[in-house]
């Protein structure tokens, strides 16, 4: 177990709030699996959404697997010190899958912005940028964060702190200041295009509705949705990364709560997509049960 002078690496109230984490991604990826099945049938027609369920989905059982590790860690670093490694091996992939998440977010954006603000143009044209590529494009630019620290930065396993117990310690700055610099970019791009997304829904919300399908709207309200997520939840929680000096933020007092947050904001954006999903289909059956009436 931990060394008795020194005590666990995570006190009592982060071992609740890493739970939280936990419980969390159970919860996102139920609602995600549901989502998956829910529009199956009209995936093609959100199909970035489709494939970020998917990438949610691996994102939430790695985060599952990192926080139980981190938990169980700090109770007996000594007999798991051996397995310490295991830090990295689904740190590693863990990273990769929530870079994979946020450019596809990025992209649904994108997409949307340009369906409302060039509508003729985005129709005749979308379909010369298939959705696959921009999973390829996803994959490739997440998978170039892995090797910029194996030619780049320095990975010393053997170096690792002894009462480290997430990724952040087991790094240089080299790889945190690439990183970093990363999702700044990321988060921007995808606060400024829902931005505009959310300024021309807000500005033409009714109309907009009554031209627009329904696919098209659930797909403008999950976009928003996401994309406030992202602010809130990955954006804001980055930059705080930077305020590790601060005994209050330590792994000690509150665990790894960058990746705490993250998984508690996508819980709660998979309630906020159960509600947009439920509200359209009920509308959508009290048309056809009217329509059945009157016939």
């Amino acid at each position: 177990m931990a060394s008795p002078a020194e005590g666990p690496l995570m006190s009592v109230p982060a071992v609740i709030v890493t739970s939280i984490g936990v419980i969390s991604a159970l919860i996102t990826i139920v609602m995600n699996v549901y989502f998956i099945k829910k529009i199956e049938r009209t995936r093609q027609k959100m199909i970035l959404f489709f494939y970020r369920l998917f990438l949610d989905v691996a994102y939430n059982v790695l985060a599952c697997a990192y926080m139980t590790f981190c938990i169980v860690y700090s109770f007996f670093t000594d007999e798991l010190h051996a397995q310490q490694v295991f830090i990295l091996y689904v740190g590693f992939p863990l990273q990769t899958a929530g870079a994979m998440r946020t450019i596809v977010a990025v992209t649904m954006s994108i997409e949307r912005v340009l369906a409302i603000y060039t509508p003729i143009m985005f129709h005749n044209y979308r379909h010369l940028c298939p959705s696959i590529l921009i999973l390829i494009l996803a994959i490739s630019l997440a998978m170039l964060e892995n090797l910029i620290i194996y030619l780049f930065c320095t990975l010393n396993i053997s170096a690792i702190p002894r009462d480290c117990g997430v990724l952040r310690c087991s790094l240089d700055n080299c790889y945190f200041n690439y990183w970093t610099t990363d999702r700044s970019v990321l988060f921007a791009l995808n606060f400024a295009f829902s931005g505009l997304l959310s300024t021309r829904l807000l500005l033409f919300n009714k109309k907009h509705n009554h031209n627009a399908g329904e696919e098209h709207t659930k797909i403008n309200h999950i976009a928003l949705i996401d994309a406030a997520n992202v602010f809130l939840c990955d954006f804001l929680p980055t930059f705080s990364n930077y305020v590790n000096d601060y005994p209050f933020f330590s792994f000690k007092n509150i665990g790894p709560y960058v990746y705490i947050i993250k998984l508690v904001g996508s819980a709660v954006e998979s309630y906020f997509i159960f509600k947009v999903l439920k509200r359209r289909s009920a509308r959508s059956s009290v048309v056809v049960i009217t329509r059945t009436f009157n016939n």
